[in-house]
Order: structure tokens, then C-alpha cells, then sequence
């Protein structure tokens, strides 16, 4: 069954709270996958690739990923 959409003014059930604080403290904890995704959406909006999966499988398995996402996190102030 679909979850019922929050009407606004309203809390969110606790459960949805508590899924969204895991995942905020998930996220700062690893900030690499803010980069990871930022990059990619960067490149796909300057690209503008026709086949968007196929770009994603491409731009996901690049061997030098790592490498340049671990260079963006020894570097804090390009990370904004």
C-alpha cells in the first residue's frame, strides 16, 4: 500500500522522522556521496546525454572515480 502523501502543517509519522534523521546522519558521515551525486548530475545537465542510463553506467565505472572524489574530500573548500 502506498504511503498517504503529508499534508502540510502536519508532523510527519514517526517512522518517516526517523527514517529522514538516519539518512541525514548517513549523509554527513559520508560526504562522498554527496559529491559523487553532485558530480553526476553536474555532468548530465552540461552533457545533456541522449542515453541517460548508459551515461550513468558509464560515468559510474569510470576506474578514476575514486580517485577523484577522494581528491574533493582532501580539498573541503571545493566541495560547496
Amino acid at each position: 500500500m502506498a504511503a498517504r502523501p503529508q499534508q502540510p502543517g502536519r508532523p510527519a509519522p514517526p517512522q518517516q522522522s526517523d527514517c529522514r534523521l538516519a539518512s541525514e546522519s548517513y549523509l554527513r558521515a559520508h560526504p562522498a556521496v554527496r559529491l559523487l551525486l553532485g558530480g553526476f548530475l553536474r555532468e548530465v545537465m552540461l552533457k545533456r546525454p541522449e542515453n541517460l542510463l548508459e551515461f550513468a553506467a558509464e560515468y559510474f565505472t569510470d576506474p578514476e572515480l575514486p580517485s577523484k572524489i577522494q581528491k574533493q574530500l582532501e580539498e573541503p573548500e571545493q566541495m560547496d
